[in-house]
C-alpha cells in the first residue's frame, strides 16, 4: 500500500511539473527544442495539477502572471498596425514564455529539497558550461587575448550568447549567497569554492552586463550585511576591497585586461560620435539614435513590433548610407525596443510594469528589489526579452527566487 502511494506520488503531476523545470534546464545548455518544448509540457501540467478552474482563478489574483504576461501582451497588440507580420509572429513566438512560465508555475509548490534540486541542477550545467568555455585558454591563450583585443569573445554555453551566460552566472552567485547562509561548515566550503570559482571566470569572460550586474549585487549585499552597528567600522575598508577587486583583476586577468583596454577605444569613437565598424559602444549609441529617430517619426503607437527591423533599417539609411548591414542593430535596449514598437504608449507602459514589478511583495524585500533592480540593467544596457534564452531566463530566475519566498511561508506555518 505504502509502495502504491509512494509511486502515485511520483507520478503526480506535481513531480512532472518539477521534472519539466529540469528538462528546461538541460535544454538550456544542449536543446533549443527541448527548452521549448519543456516550456510548453510545463504550462499544460498546471491546470492538470490544480484544476482549471482553480488555475484560472489564481492565475488571475497573480500579479507576476499580469507583469510578465503584459509585457508579452503589448507586442501582441502592436499586432493591430504592424505591416510586417511574419516579423510580428516570430516576435511573438519567441516572447511567448513571458507568459507560459509565469501561468505554469501558478500554484507550483515547491519545497526546500526540490528548490535546491532545481537550483543546484543549474549550477551544476553552468559549471560544466563554464570550464568548456575556457579550455581553448589552455592551448591558445595568446590568440584568444588578441581576439579580445578586436572585441571578441570565449564561446560560451547558450549557443555563444555570452551576455546570457555571464548573467545567468550573477544570478547563480545570488542564489548560492543563500545557500551558504544555511549549509553546514562542510557545505560552507563547498559553496564557497563555487562561488569564487565563478566570479574569477566572470572576470576572465569579462562581459560587461554580467560585471556591471556582479558588482551591483555586491554593493547591495555590502549595503546590507555591514549597515547593522555592530559592523558598520568595517564597510569603508570593505569599500575599498571591492573597487580594488577589478584593479586587481586587470592585474592579473589577460582577457580582463584585454576587455577593458578594447572598451576605452571603443569608447574613443562613441564620445565623439564617429562609427567604428564592428565596434560595440558606439553602433548602440549611433543605434539609439536612429531608434529616437524612429520613435520622433511615430511618437504615439509606434511602428508595431513586427515592423520594428524594417523602421531601424530605413532610419539607419538617413543616418549612415554606407553602414554595413550587420552594423544595422535592433534597438539597443528594452525602453527603445518598445519605443520603436508602440511609441510613447509602450514605453511609459514597460516602465509602470518595471515599477510594479520593482514593489511586487516578498517576505525579503531588499534581497527581491536587489535582483529586479539588477534585472532592470540588463534591460538598460542590452536587449534580453528579443531572443530566446533571455527571455527564458528573466522570468524563469524571478519565478524561481519569488519559490523561495513560498517556501519560507510553508515553513513557517509547518
Amino acid at each position: 500500500m505504502k509502495s502504491s502511494y509512494s509511486a502515485h506520488r511520483s507520478f503526480s503531476p506535481q513531480a512532472f511539473a518539477e521534472w519539466a523545470i529540469v528538462a528546461m534546464i538541460v535544454g538550456l545548455f544542449l536543446s533549443r527544442a527541448l527548452l521549448s518544448v519543456s516550456i510548453g509540457v510545463f504550462f499544460l501540467l498546471a491546470p492538470i495539477r490544480l484544476g482549471f478552474r482553480t488555475w484560472l482563478t489564481m492565475a488571475i489574483r497573480d500579479r507576476l502572471v499580469w507583469i510578465l504576461g503584459l509585457i508579452w501582451l503589448l507586442p501582441v497588440i502592436s499586432g493591430l498596425w504592424s505591416e510586417d507580420l511574419n516579423a510580428w509572429s516570430d516576435v511573438i513566438r519567441i516572447k511567448l514564455p513571458l507568459l507560459l512560465l509565469p501561468m505554469g508555475w501558478v500554484g507550483l509548490s515547491l519545497n526546500r529539497s526540490s528548490y535546491q534540486r532545481i537550483g543546484w541542477t543549474l549550477t551544476i550545467l553552468t559549471c560544466i558550461g563554464a570550464i568548456v568555455s575556457l579550455a581553448p585558454m589552455l592551448w591558445d591563450g595568446l590568440s584568444v587575448q588578441r581576439d579580445y583585443l578586436r572585441g571578441g569573445s570565449l564561446i560560451t554555453p547558450l549557443e555563444n550568447d555570452r551576455v546570457r551566460f555571464s548573467w545567468l552566472i550573477v544570478a547563480l552567485l545570488f542564489w548560492m549567497e543563500t545557500q551558504w547562509r544555511t549549509a553546514s561548515s562542510r557545505g560552507r566550503w563547498i559553496v564557497g569554492i563555487l562561488a569564487f570559482l565563478f566570479m574569477l571566470y566572470l572576470h576572465v569572460l569579462a562581459v560587461r552586463i554580467g560585471l556591471l550586474c556582479f558588482y551591483l549585487l555586491v554593493f547591495f549585499w555590502i549595503v546590507r550585511i555591514f549597515s547593522t552597528a555592530s559592523m558598520r567600522k568595517w564597510i569603508l575598508p570593505v569599500f575599498i576591497l571591492l573597487f580594488s577587486l577589478p584593479l586587481l583583476m586587470y592585474q592579473i586577468l589577460p582577457t580582463f585586461r584585454a576587455r577593458v583596454d578594447y572598451i576605452r577605444y571603443d569608447w574613443s569613437y562613441t564620445f565623439s560620435g564617429k562609427y567604428l565598424p564592428g565596434g560595440n559602444d558606439a553602433i548602440r549609441m549611433q543605434s539609439l539614435q536612429a531608434s529616437k529617430n524612429v520613435i520622433d517619426e511615430h511618437s504615439v503607437f509606434g511602428v508595431g513590433f513586427g515592423d520594428i527591423r524594417s523602421k531601424m533599417d530605413s532610419a539607419y539609411q538617413k543616418i549612415d548610407p554606407n553602414r554595413s548591414a550587420a552594423d544595422r542593430i535592433y534597438p539597443a535596449n528594452e525602453w527603445a525596443v518598445y519605443g520603436v514598437g508602440m511609441g510613447w504608449i509602450g514605453i511609459i507602459a514597460f516602465s509602470g510594469l518595471m515599477i510594479w514589478l520593482f514593489f511586487y511583495s516578498s517576505i525579503d524585500p531588499f534581497r527581491w528589489r536587489s535582483w529586479v533592480l539588477a534585472t532592470i540593467l540588463s534591460f538598460v544596457t542590452d536587449i534580453g526579452l528579443e531572443v530566446q534564452y533571455g527571455v527564458f531566463l528573466v522570468p524563469f530566475l524571478l519565478l524561481f527566487f519569488h519559490s523561495s519566498d513560498r517556501i519560507k511561508k510553508q515553513e513557517i506555518r509547518s
